[in-house]
């Protein structure tokens, strides 16, 4: 299913049900903890807290809760302070739907970020868009994810470039592949960027499979991936995927050879173990390889508040925050005010990759100037990897 088709079909649903105002399904409400009086502006969160992404909303909130806490501690919005809304979507695409014409009626919210996927943040975008409420997809990798319309931005690296990245350190270290990767709208997309570089750069394809997100054993694919004697198996999914992925190859399979995926995550590590050694990760920020000085004080609090390092979904999570205040406050806390930030402002601080600043495209929405970097899993840790 297209992320166009899950769009139409959530949407219509939402009509159908006629719950496009007022919405109450379970989770929908809204958390109005961070702030609602009239010294106080909102940004609404669309995000997964339950169900299958939950350990991706745990971490997406860290960032977003030191960011914001950050922001008033440094005066907040001109003037006012800035709080949060958090709405669980489940980062489902029906629920997105639902709960998005609520949160366009909240006129304390200047702007919303999230969904954790693609497909479900899309599925809210055109509601967004029509109310000219900016859609921050600080997550949101499918290079589609922006053509909704002129309200909808991300500054996250793009799947084409992710996978870019990732086919090229390939190739310099295996001729012969066997590729895994999970079986939804991102996996296939990934994939097929993935397999266009792979192919431009000679490298092999011995062997190819998708799996289902919810899968529990992977040895009816993996033992013909390891049968085709690969120099390297690739996976293209989620951190738990890329632990079963490993697990199953070293611990049942036999498998000893070079292995890239996985997510730069504490949860890869635990579920991993020693099997996580030496995989490489395509990702976009370093906790101990940054040599940005903003970034590094991020990590210091970070560690400070939650007694570990934060990794890609944490700092991402904390720069959307910042984004958005910085925005606030180059032009005024409204909507209107950070729509014409995004399209004007040059210099928004970049915690990710190799630090500094960044601007928007304002034909594409998206970050200009982000590039991935490489990580490997030493001694129990992530490290940049220069490859």
């Amino acid at each position: 299913m297209t992320i166009k088709t899950i769009i139409r079909t959530a949407i219509a649903s939402v009509v159908t049900a006629g719950t496009l105002i007022g919405v109450s399904a379970c989770g929908l409400g809204g958390d109005a903890a961070s702030g609602s009086s009239d010294d106080t502006v909102n940004i609404g969160v669309i995000y997964p807290k339950t169900g299958q992404y939950a350990q991706y909303g745990k971490l997406f909130q860290q960032g977003f809760d030191l960011a914001v806490a950050k922001v008033n501690k440094d005066g907040g919005v001109k003037g006012k302070k800035l709080g949060l809304r958090y709405y669980d979507t489940q980062s489902d695409a029906k629920q997105d739907a639902a709960v998005a014409p609520k949160i366009v009626s909240d006129k304390s919210i200047i702007a919303v970020v999230g969904d954790y996927a693609s497909p479900a943040s899309s599925a809210a975008s055109p509601i967004f868009q029509q109310a000219g409420l900016v859609h921050y997809g600080f997550n949101n990798s499918a290079p589609t994810f922006t053509d909704t319309g002129d309200h909808v931005w991300t500054p996250q690296i793009g799947q084409d470039k992710y996978q870019k990245t990732n086919a090229d350190i390939v190739a310099k270290k295996a001729k012969k592949i066997a590729v895994v990767y999970i079986e939804n709208d991102w996996g296939k997309q990934a994939y097929r960027y993935f397999k266009q570089e792979a192919e431009k750069n000679g490298t092999q394809i011995v062997y190819e499979s998708s799996y289902l997100p919810d899968s529990t054993d992977l040895s009816p694919i993996l033992i013909p991936a390891r049968d085709a004697k690969p120099d390297a198996v690739v996976d293209i999914g989620y951190g738990p995927d890329g632990a079963l992925v490993i697990n199953t190859l070293r611990d049942k399979l036999g498998y000893d050879g070079l292995y890239f995926g996985g997510q730069e995550t504490k949860e890869f590590l635990d579920l991993a173990g020693k099997n996580a050694e030496g995989s490489i990760i395509t990702g976009s920020f370093s906790a101990t390889g940054t040599k940005d000085a903003k970034a590094q004080q991020f990590v210091k609090d970070f560690k400070a508040k939650y007694g570990n390092n934060p990794g890609n979904f944490e700092v991402t999570a904390y720069e959307a925050i910042i984004d958005l205040a910085y925005a606030a406050n180059k032009t005024e806390p409204t909507r209107e005010g950070i729509q014409k930030a995004l399209q004007t402002v040059t210099d928004f601080p970049l915690y990710q990759g190799n630090g500094g600043t960044f601007k928007f495209d304002r034909q594409s929405r998206r970050a200009d100037n982000i590039d991935p970097i490489l990580l490997i899993v030493k001694d129990g840790k992530f490290e940049q990897y220069e490859g």
